[in-house]
């Protein structure tokens, strides 16, 4: 009851959600509008002196009037981007293993893109995100808290995991030759695919004891059967090289970890290497210059430093997860209460280490101004193509047309917040996925131009 009571209360936030950004994007395109009007008048007034000085000026000047500008403008041209397209990846890999029946589960591969662009950080937020939140409420059976909260601690390990594998000189430079050679390619898929599962599959098999599953395979009843009887023979195997040196209890309980983490393994290895395969595909051919700017470093060559707010986002995201993680008997919290905790250490740590080792604030403004610059100064000659503006006339439009739809729900339904909350869902999917689409198109058109 307290379960539906708090997926109500969250669709109905989201339904005020959905009218807020739709109000504010309204918002945004009249003060746009406004602008333009302003920008003209003033074009026709001045005199031949204040022209040459207006020629003169940088076009991108608006950045360091104030302090804000430059952040806000990666913020919404840059990093929201990238969480929105690891969030929409993760579900829609998720949706379609659960609809075609795969091995393959993909609810990492946007986890993976995040992790790797915005390092770790934010994977492991986008991560928390798709997990605790979105999957959790679109999650079509009852229990999905049950189900979907513990593997969280999976879903952050993989993201710090790939995110600090990113930051290395390696990485980057497989990811800068354009003709890599298999080996570098073997390199990748081994490093971020085979390792990424080893790593994946021990808070994953802690997470199984937890609940007291075991690792299952989708294989043909008979050769299940004769795999299950060779399992437990390897079981029984370790349990006897155990018992003689850890006793019987320690012994029973290691030999189930190390066979059911083999198992893992296995699972994992397809999945994982093929989330940080479509992952970095995508990376390449929709966003080539965010590749430019946060994997090689601009023209400094010098990856984005973390904040050290962002440990703390993780947290805050992370704590709802925890409580229900402490407190359900179906957690065993009880007596696992160290694993849902260890969170808390990498938190903690990456905030110190952050606050005393990392970039100055000083540094972390200058590197998103100029970031912000070259942004603005690749992608502005894009915004006025006809295409574009006619995408994102368009795009406003349909904004207006779902508010004024969803200003009429509850006058025709009972159960309006429910509806209204899945009707922005596919509106603004849509949308976000034409947003995504757009940004990609201008990344590449902006590259070809340069290159050429």
């Amino acid at each position: 009851m307290f379960e539906e009571y708090g997926k109500e209360m969250l669709m109905l936030g989201g339904t005020i959600a959905g009218f807020i950004a739709a109000l504010l994007t309204m918002m945004e395109k009249l003060l746009n509008i406004q602008h333009r009007i302003h920008s003209k008048r003033e074009k026709k007034s001045p005199s031949q002196p204040e022209r040459a000085a207006a020629e003169s000026t940088p076009s991108v000047d608006f950045f360091s009037s104030k302090p804000l500008r430059g952040s806000s403008y990666l913020l919404l041209y840059e990093t929201s981007v990238i969480v929105a397209a690891g969030v929409l990846l993760n579900y829609v890999g998720l949706t379609l293993s659960r609809h075609l029946e795969s091995i393959l589960f993909l609810d990492m591969t946007g986890t993976a893109l995040v992790a790797i662009l915005l390092g770790p950080w934010w994977g492991a937020i986008v991560a928390l995100l798709s997990n605790s939140l979105v999957n959790w409420l679109l999650f079509p059976e009852a229990g999905a808290d049950v189900v979907i909260f513990p593997w969280s601690l999976v879903n952050m390990a993989g993201a710090l995991f790939w995110g600090t594998l990113a930051r290395q000189p390696s990485f980057q430079k497989y990811v800068r030759t354009s003709k890599s050679s298999g080996l570098a390619h073997t390199w990748f898929l081994l490093s971020f695919g085979v390792a990424g599962a080893v790593v994946m599959s021990i808070p994953g098999t802690l997470v199984q004891s937890a609940l007291h599953e075991h690792s299952i395979f989708a294989l043909n009843p008979e050769v299940a059967e004769s795999l299950s009887v060779r399992i437990e023979h390897w079981e029984a195997t370790v349990q006897m090289y155990l018992e003689s040196a850890l006793g019987l209890r320690w012994s029973e309980s290691i030999s189930w970890y190390v066979v059911n983490w083999f198992q893992n393994c296995v699972r994992y290895i397809p999945d994982k290497t093929m989330s940080a395969a479509i992952a970095m595909v995508i990376l390449k051919y929709g966003y080539p210059l965010f590749e430019r700017e946060l994997i090689h470093g601009g023209p400094e060559g010098e990856r984005p430093g973390d904040e050290r707010i962002l440990p703390l986002v993780l947290g805050l995201l992370y704590a709802p997860s925890y409580a229900a993680l402490i407190s359900h008997e179906d957690y065993a919290g009880s007596l696992y209460w160290p694993l849902w905790s260890v969170p808390w250490l990498f938190i903690l740590y990456g905030y110190f280490r952050i606050r005393y080792w990392g970039p100055t604030d000083d540094t972390l403004h200058e590197a998103r101004l100029q970031r912000a610059e070259r942004y603005a100064r690749a992608l502005k000659p894009i915004g006025k193509e006809p295409s574009y503006e006619f995408c994102r006339r368009l795009t406003f439009a349909t904004l207006i047309a779902s508010l004024l739809f969803a200003l009429c729900l509850p006058i025709l339904l009972m159960d309006f917040y429910r509806v209204t909350f899945k009707f922005f869902c596919v509106v603004y999917g849509f949308l976000l996925v034409v947003h995504l689409i757009r940004v990609a198109i201008a990344q590449n058109i902006s590259v070809a131009r340069t290159d050429g």
